[in-house]
């Protein structure tokens, strides 16, 4: 069985060759020049352009691609999943419903499920490795999908950025909201909901939202892995995971934002995601 991920999901090149994974790349444009999401540009690009004062943009996976993917798969007669990124913040889950019923019509058979996630970054990484776990214990891709819907209740995304201004002006987050991060020292934390970017509290300093997010990862309980990623801030994810060690414990893991995620984010984003406890 095949599964398609895309660049939302931060999955790096490796664990997309080593999972046996298609990967549909979405694309970065800075200037006139557009680049698909790892294969043709990486993190650092995006962090120089952003320091020069250059607005990298982005674009959904295209019609093309997912039409020449889900031809391949139709035309071999597999099965797969899709599980996209969040249909509220990008359109390519819409176009892969649309491309499926395209390539059906050629091959009535195929057997494809799209799924929206409403998750981002290595909150839908998380997920996406699971699958492939499920995958591998020989489960059907009815049983898969079965899993993927409990599985969606029991993630959670907190992250915290150096500017929510950066966020607003991509449209990944309304004017309103990002009013809520302008004072000076002023550090927002922002969750998921129904895959969309909300705002949920304010602390004065780095510290003191990241106590918060330690907080709200004891007052859930949490799986045995929580993942930290970052947009060139190491330092800083690396402060997040020492605190979340003492406090709560748990098998941490650091990875960098994806460049088509650090586009919108900025530089300076610290991001920590979980399954709630009771998640196998």
């Amino acid at each position: 069985m095949r599964i398609l991920v895309d660049s939302g999901s931060d999955l790096t090149l490796q664990e997309i060759e080593q999972h046996n994974l298609d990967f549909l790349p979405m694309s970065v444009a800075i200037g006139d020049k557009s680049y698909k999401d790892q294969l043709e540009i990486d993190n650092q690009t995006v962090y120089e352009a952003i320091q020069q004062g250059r607005r990298p943009m982005t674009s959904q996976v295209s019609i093309d691609q997912l039409t020449e993917l889900f031809t391949e798969i139709a035309g071999k007669g597999e099965q797969a999943i899709y599980y996209a990124f969040s249909s509220a913040l990008s359109g390519t889950y819409q176009s892969a419903v649309m491309v499926k019923e395209q390539v059906t019509e050629r091959f009535p058979d195929f057997d494809i499920e799209i799924i929206d996630s409403r998750s981002a970054s290595r909150g839908l990484g998380m997920q996406i490795l699971d699958i492939v776990s499920l995958r591998d214990q020989g489960m059907t891709k009815d049983e898969i999908v079965t899993q993927i819907h409990e599985m969606h209740e029991a993630i959670v995304h907190l992250f915290t950025v150096e500017d929510l201004a950066y966020l607003a002006k991509g449209g990944r987050l309304s004017k309103s909201q990002a009013v809520l991060g302008s004072l000076i020292n002023i550090k927002p934390l922002l969750t998921v909901e129904e895959g969309q970017l909300v705002p949920v509290g304010k602390y004065r300093g780095r510290k003191k939202v990241f106590k918060e997010m330690a907080a709200q990862l004891k007052k859930d309980g949490h799986g045995a892995v929580i993942n930290i990623s970052h947009s060139n801030d190491e330092t800083g994810a690396r402060q997040l995971a020492d605190l979340i060690a003492q406090e709560c414990g748990g098998t941490i893991h650091i990875h960098e934002l994806g460049p088509t995620i650090a586009s919108h984010t900025g530089q300076g984003t610290i991001a920590m995601y979980y399954f709630k406890e009771g998640h196998s």
